[in-house]
């Protein structure tokens, strides 16, 4: 008995092969993810450099904007102490997220206060505000300001804050079809 080993004029080989590079392509377009650039601003007059708590937000930011599915990277953190300066690095963190073939830019900017009759060195993390652009377009997408955080200086603190800051990108993100 002689078994015919094509389908349709196609060996077994070259079906095998056809349907494994369709399935590929299958998953391949479904596994695409939106990627996302963002930086951290530090306005905190009585520090000389960008402090431990803002490197808990940035890494807190990081990783939620990861578990949420974004493809994530940040560009430096940095000290601003005019309005001037916070444009600059917006201008050139949005170029960097161009470059970098992000979809998105994020400026968050941390607001430090530190009470008048307080004798510790730390400064309180007092108001946090961000801004969504199109890096495509250059367009501000969302802009969004949280005053009054209470801010205990403790690392669990900062973690829930950031937290609730990535979900409001997220809704913001989501309501411009991220």
């Amino acid at each position: 008995m002689i078994v015919d080993k094509t389908m349709w004029g196609v060996s077994m080989g070259k079906l095998k092969r056809l349907i494994s590079m369709m399935a590929i392509t299958l998953c391949a377009s479904a596994c695409f993810a939106k990627q996302l650039c963002f930086q951290i601003v530090q306005h905190d007059t009585a520090a000389d450099a960008v402090t431990e708590k803002s490197y808990v937000v940035e890494d807190e930011v990081l990783n939620s904007f990861f578990d949420y599915g974004y493809i994530v990277t940040n560009a430096d953190a940095a000290m601003s102490d005019s309005d001037d300066r916070t444009s600059r690095f917006f201008k050139d963190g949005l170029l960097e997220a161009f470059n970098g073939y992000s979809d998105y830019f994020i400026q968050i900017n941390l607001y430090y206060e530190r009470p008048e009759d307080s004798t510790s060195p730390v400064s309180d993390l007092k108001t946090i505000d961000f801004t969504l652009a199109n890096t495509m377009t250059g367009t501000t997408l969302a802009k969004k300001k949280f005053a009054n955080i209470k801010d205990t200086n403790k690392k669990d603190d900062l973690k829930k804050i950031s937290s609730s800051l990535v979900a409001e990108i997220h809704k913001a993100l989501i309501a411009n079809k991220a």
